[in-house]
This record gives C-alpha cells, sequence and structure tokens, in this order.
C-alpha cells in the first residue's frame, strides 16, 4: 500500500502532462508542475482559484454537465477537448481525461490536461494553408510532425501509466496498441491481445446485447458495459468509453476505447436488487398487514394483508396519516412511534387498532426502525395480526377456569351457609313456640340472611363472564371480599389466614373480577399445599417504583425446583387431578394488566407467589 502511495505521488509530481485535483466544488486541492507551466500559475497561487474562473465561458457548461454525471455515477471518467485562460489573458486549448474518486467522506476529481494549443494552432493553419503545405512550406510541415511526435509521445506516456484499460484498435477492431493495465485487469500479457480483437474475449449475452444496441451509429462515441473474460476462465465487468478516430476526409482511421473495472460495483448493484425483491416479496406475500411510515407518520407503502385487515387501500392513505389508531390511544401510539425513532424496536405489543368502518380489532404489533445509508432513522415498518381469536380463546379459558373455581368452592361454601341456615331455623322454631323477646332474633335473622346473601352475590361474580372493564380498586377490598369466600374451605382444612396490609396503599387499575380469580388460586393452591393445616400469610406492601406487592406465603410441601421453571405451562400441574390451567390463566390475567408473577419455593418447607402490580396516583 505504502509503495502504491508512493509511486502514485512521484508520478503525480514528475508526470509530463498537467496533473490536478479539484473538490467537487471546482477549488483547486493539489496541482504538479507540469500544470503550472501550461496555465502560468504558481501551485500556490492555484490553491485560491477554482477551474471555472480560468475556463472559457463556451466550455463551461459542457464540462459542468460531465461532472454532473460523474456525481450521479452515470460515468466513471469523461474526456474533452477544453480552452482554459493563462495568466496572462490567452487562451490555452487542452485535452483532458477527468475521473472521480469518491468514497463514504469526500468527493474530488482527478484531471489529467495536455497542452494541444499549438496543435490547435496547427491544424487551423493548417486548414487554411493546406495547398502552400504541400507546396511551398516544407519546413513548417516538419515542424507541425515534430510537434505531433511529441503529441504522441504524451499520449504513449498516458495509456502506459493509466490504472483504466486503453485500447486503440483499427476500424475493424484489431488492437494495435493496449495499456498495461490489462495485465492487472485481465491477466493477459500485451503482446497476448496485439493482433486480436477484443470483441472475442466478451460475453457471448453481452456481444449480442451491444450488437443489438447499435453503438457508434449516431456518434462517434459511445458507452456501454459488458463482461470480459479473465484468463483464468473468469468474467470481469468493465465500462468502456469508445471513440472514433476519423481523417481529413471523414474515415475511420482509429478505434480508442477506454474500459474501466466495475466488476464490485456489479456485485453490489446486483445484491441490492436481489436483495430488493426479496424485500418486496416478503412485503407483498406475507400474510401479515405491514406498513412503512416516515417520521412525520405519513404512509409510504402497505401491503395487501394490510388492506384485508383494516379495509384501507394502499392508494387511498400514501402520503396520508396512519388511519388505524383510536382517537384514546394516541397518546400511547405516539409514545411508541417515539421509542423507535430512538433506535429501540417494539416487538410483540398488544394493542387494538381502528378499522376503515369503524370497528376495533385486536391486534399484536411490532414496530422497528429504518436507516438509510448514512445510518440516520428515516421512517418506521411496522407490522401486525389479527389475535382476536386468540384474545376470545383466552376469555373463554378465563371463564372456564372461573366455572371450575365457582364448583370447587361449591362444598367450603355450602358448609358456610349451612351454618346461618341452622341458626335461622331455630330462631323459626322459637318464634313459634311464643318467645317474648323476637325483635332480637329477628336482627339475628337478618344479619346471618345478609351474610348468605353477600356468599351467594361474590359466587355470582364470580362466576359470570363479564366484559373486561378496568377500575381504580384497593387491593385490600378484593382481598377482603376473596377471603369471605375462602374462610370456610380454610376452616374445613385447618387452615388459618392471616392478611397483613401496610396503610397508605395506592390504588391500582384492574379488572376487579379478573384480580378476584387469581386471589382465589393463589389461596386455593396454598391451601391444598397445607393438607394437615397450618397457616397462610397474605402480604400487601409498596415498592419504591410505583409497583404494589402482593406475597402468599404457605408453609406447605413446597415444590421441587426442576418443577418451578414449568409453572405456567398449560396442563402441567402437580396436582393428582389439576389441569395446570389455573396458574396459566392467571399469569396471563397479571401480564395483560402489566403486571409479573414469580414463585419461590423449597420442597417441604413452603412456596412464596409474588404478584407485582402497578399503581396509579
Amino acid at each position: 500500500m505504502m509503495l502504491n502511495e508512493s509511486l502514485f505521488i512521484q508520478t503525480f509530481k514528475h508526470a509530463p502532462i498537467g496533473m490536478v485535483i479539484t473538490a467537487a466544488d471546482g477549488r483547486f486541492l493539489k496541482a504538479n508542475p507540469a500544470i503550472c507551466s501550461i496555465l502560468g500559475y504558481s501551485e500556490s497561487e492555484l490553491y485560491t482559484l477554482t477551474f471555472q474562473e480560468i475556463t472559457h465561458p463556451e466550455d463551461l457548461g459542457f464540462e459542468l454537465h460531465f461532472m454532473t454525471e460523474l456525481l450521479a455515477h452515470k460515468r466513471d471518467s469523461c474526456q474533452m477537448e477544453k480552452r482554459y485562460y493563462h495568466k496572462d489573458g490567452h487562451i490555452i486549448w487542452s485535452k483532458q481525461v477527468v475521473s472521480l474518486f469518491d468514497d463514504e467522506e469526500s468527493h474530488f476529481f482527478i484531471y489529467q490536461i495536455m497542452d494541444i494549443t499549438i496543435h490547435k494552432h496547427d491544424e487551423a493553419e493548417l486548414r487554411e494553408k493546406e495547398h502552400l503545405c504541400h507546396e511551398k512550406n516544407l519546413p513548417y510541415r516538419l515542424n507541425m510532425n515534430t510537434n505531433l511526435d511529441e503529441i504522441q509521445e504524451l499520449y504513449r506516456i498516458i495509456l502506459d501509466n493509466a490504472l483504466d484499460i486503453i485500447t486503440i484498435a483499427s476500424p475493424e477492431g484489431v488492437t494495435r496498441h493496449i495499456s498495461p493495465a490489462v495485465r492487472n485487469l485481465l491477466g493477459y500479457e500485451v503482446e497476448e491481445l496485439i493482433g486480436n480483437r477484443m470483441i472475442e474475449l466478451w460475453h457471448p449475452d453481452d456481444r449480442l446485447a451491444v450488437d443489438q444496441r447499435c453503438i457508434l451509429e449516431n456518434s462517434d462515441n459511445d458507452m456501454f458495459m459488458c463482461r470480459v473474460r479473465h484468463k483464468q476462465g473468469h468474467y470481469v465487468w468493465l465500462e468502456t468509453t469508445v471513440n472514433l478516430i476519423r481523417n481529413e476526409e471523414g474515415g475511420v482511421v482509429k478505434i480508442v476505447a477506454v474500459g474501466r473495472d466495475i466488476t464490485k460495483r456489479k456485485q453490489a448493484e446486483d445484491e441490492l436488487w436481489a436483495t430488493k425483491e426479496r424485500l418486496e416479496s416478503f412485503i407483498k406475500n406475507n400474510g401479515d398487514a405491514i406498513w412503512v411510515i416516515d417520521r412525520d407518520e405519513k404512509v409510504l407503502e402497505s401491503n395487501a394483508a394490510f388492506e384485508k385487515l383494516f379495509q384501507w387501500r394502499s392508494e387511498e392513505i400514501i402520503n396520508q396519516p396512519l388511519p388505524i389508531t383510536p382517537a384514546d390511544l394516541a397518546d400511547q401510539t405516539r409514545e411508541l412511534h417515539d421509542q423507535v425513532l430512538s433506535g429501540l424496536s417494539v416487538i410483540g405489543f398488544e394493542t387494538i387498532r381502528l378499522r376503515k368502518d369503524g370497528t376495533l380489532v385486536d391486534v399484536s404489533t411490532t414496530l422497528s426502525p429504518i436507516h438509510d445509508t448514512t445510518g440516520e432513522i428515516i421512517g418506521i415498518a411496522g407490522t401486525c395480526h389479527d389475535i382476536t381469536e386468540k384474545k376470545q380463546a383466552e376469555q373463554l379459558l378465563i371463564n372456564s377456569e372461573k366455572l371450575s373455581v365457582a364448583g370447587q368452592l361449591a362444598a367450603g361454601i355450602a358448609h358456610e351457609i349451612r351454618n346461618p341456615i341452622t341458626a335461622i331455623k331455630g330462631f323459626i322454631q322459637l318464634i313459634k313456640s311464643g318467645v317474648s323477646d323476637k325483635k332480637l332474633y329477628y336482627e339475628i335473622m337478618s344479619s346471618e340472611i345478609e351474610r348468605i346473601e353477600m356468599i351467594l352475590n361474590e359466587l355470582l361474580i364470580l362466576a359470570k363472564p363479564q366484559m373486561v372493564h378496568s377500575d381504580r380498586e384497593d387491593i385490600r377490598n378484593i382481598l377482603a371480599q376473596v377471603t369471605t369466600l375462602l374462610e370456610s374451605q380454610a376452616i374445613l382444612n385447618n387452615v388459618e389466614i392471616i392478611t397483613e396490609c401496610e396503610p397508605d396503599l395506592s390504588p391500582i387499575l384492574c379488572d376487579q373480577n379478573q384480580l378476584k380469580q387469581v386471589c382465589i388460586n393463589y389461596i386455593k393452591n396454598a391451601i391444598e399445599a397445607m393438607p394437615l393445616g397450618g397457616v397462610l400469610n397474605i402480604q400487601v406492601k409498596m415498592l419504591n417504583d410505583n409497583r404494589l406487592l402482593l406475597r402468599f406465603i404457605d408453609h406447605g410441601c413446597g415444590i421441587p425446583e426442576d418443577i418451578v421453571t414449568k409453572l405456567g405451562q398449560p396442563f402441567y400441574t402437580t396436582k393428582e387431578k389439576g389441569t395446570g390451567l389455573g396458574f396459566m390463566v392467571s399469569k396471563k390475567i397479571i401480564e395483560n394488566h402489566n403486571g409479573t408473577v414469580s414463585v419461590f419455593s423449597k420442597e417441604n418447607e413452603g412456596t412464596a407467589v409474588e404478584v407485582c402490580l402497578p399503581t396509579v396516583s
């Protein structure tokens, strides 16, 4: 690498032709002595100028056009004749080759400039005095030949040192001269190609394509791309600029071609095209709804599944705000978009979205940032699929588990109800016997009937399927109502339920009926884990991060460590007649309330179930 750099510097400095490097805006960045000599400016003076300032106005537009094509990568180099202003004001004719150097950080142009002023003047004079040159001006003709020889020598220097393959061929396409760059690019020695036609090395498909294009049919210069066979057998992509050289009578005497290796560029273009095709096919044929929005949340693209799910055709929403967010979830959606635009992704977020006809649909959404080539986030890609059936199945499972719990509570509740009914029957018999103090009996009977009514109401609420509805609730009230239901079962199993609640507990936002179901499941499990009786501790406390901790602690048989990790899987249970659905449903309910559940257990020592729920102010 250092040898190549040193060789370039030496070649640049000592080249017999002018060489300059300019910025994209035309400022001179580097100049060699030859160009300073041609233009009459010192190197430091050139650094204060742009090529536009010293270019003849009639040539400037043509050159700027070529520069634009170079910057747009429509061509890799250009050749042209143009006029410069010398420092003393006279015009310098030049023949120049301009190439673009392009990397991730900068763009600049490399000029190879040859002074052909004398040649241009001589050509003009030669045309004006053609008849005299043959008869009267032999010294002038000899001088012209000398100048032409010098020019040809300069051309040869360029050919021998150029990085591109420069070929000079006969009108029939037979190679007469080819630059040494062919050795590096195609593996051939110069001598192997002299006298042969380069077209014979072309890929057959490209030969046919170029023939069909009829290059050079309407112009003396053209450009094309083709694959050329390397000496080792593989093909190299070349972008070739070809020019016809004519004599004074207009006949073609030479064909000059400059070929540049664009194999890596073509490979990158092909890979990009293939990736684009795969991506478009993935989006178009995906069963999930897919959309793309910009940073202003305007729709750029959507697929057929999006139209099927949300009823919006692509042409209706392109360049319009994404119309699938319900009004009451606008703030939540904006927060999600801000999160993605900051560089994060949202995966599997369950929410509700709006169809064109105004109906709502449960969906699972994934949002990902879209980056441009510089890494800047320019938009968001979203996918979602309909989870309505999943939600319905979950609700059916929850309702089924409610009925199961209600059935399991029947024995304990029957015992709880039997006691007040026995008291009521006794007081009725006393009243019938004619005792005098009936008011006291009525009050006791009324109290017992209210207790029966309360127990039955709790049981009916638990068993009855209801719409999910979240309200601000006090966890202490929920626990009091649940323990009322389970108190009889605990007594029958010789279990004492002790509830410990911190003061000043913040309320939680929850569906009261679902949270009761969770508490019943965990309390029943704790009671059943202590068949010989014991104490069940229920603890409630506030955590520092505005979350409430609800802990159920038993001192029963405990759960083996290898089984704890499997809790929550459907139909996996430690009970002889269990289904494993109770814990799974409870876990799902907690997660739907943005909470978490953890189980800690030691065999023969007991189990602690911890539920964390967010609080509201």
